[in-house]
């Protein structure tokens, strides 16, 4: 597929699958980290509240502000566990509209250490509907989306 230009308009896909035709000058770059955090056989995976998918804690990256300064603020924002980013494993885009604006989505995907022992879970309410440790063999592949997919069998190579 051929990338789109700056003029005219973008076809993008909302949270919901709906695609809708945007100006192509509205497009904004978001970039996005999120992390893949393993322990005793499982994996933290938070479930979105905007899509109902499972996903891995993250999410934008505030202008000037670092890939892994972003992903260890969101991580902890969204699971209450401070993390250690580790290495890059994957990286994905996209376009999506958010919140009625185009964004082309660049995905980070690192692994992840626990920065300290691991207490309590507590997770955002506002982004994130659950917060679930699921073991390896039982990840919730069928409601993930495609990118966090291609992450995870990174993680399990």
């Amino acid at each position: 597929m051929k990338s789109p230009q700056a003029k005219g308009r973008i076809e993008c896909p909302d949270f919901s699958g709906r695609v809708g035709a945007y100006d192509a000058k509205a497009v904004r770059f978001r970039p996005a980290a999120y992390g893949l955090l393993r322990h005793e056989g499982r994996i933290l995976m938070t479930r979105s509240r905007f899509t109902g998918l499972w996903d891995f804690p993250g999410g934008g990256v505030e202008p000037f502000e670092w890939l892994s300064d972003g992903l260890a603020r969101e991580f902890f924002e969204e699971t209450g566990v401070q993390v250690t980013v580790g290495p890059l494993i994957y990286v994905a885009e996209g376009y999506i509209a958010m919140f009625g604006h185009p964004f082309h989505s660049l995905r980070f995907y690192y692994v992840c250490e626990p920065a300290e022992d691991i207490g309590e879970l507590m997770h955002d309410p506002g982004e994130v509907s659950e917060l679930v440790w699921w073991r390896l063999d039982e990840a919730p592949w069928d409601r993930m989306h495609a990118s966090d997919q291609e992450a995870l069998k990174k993680v399990l190579s």
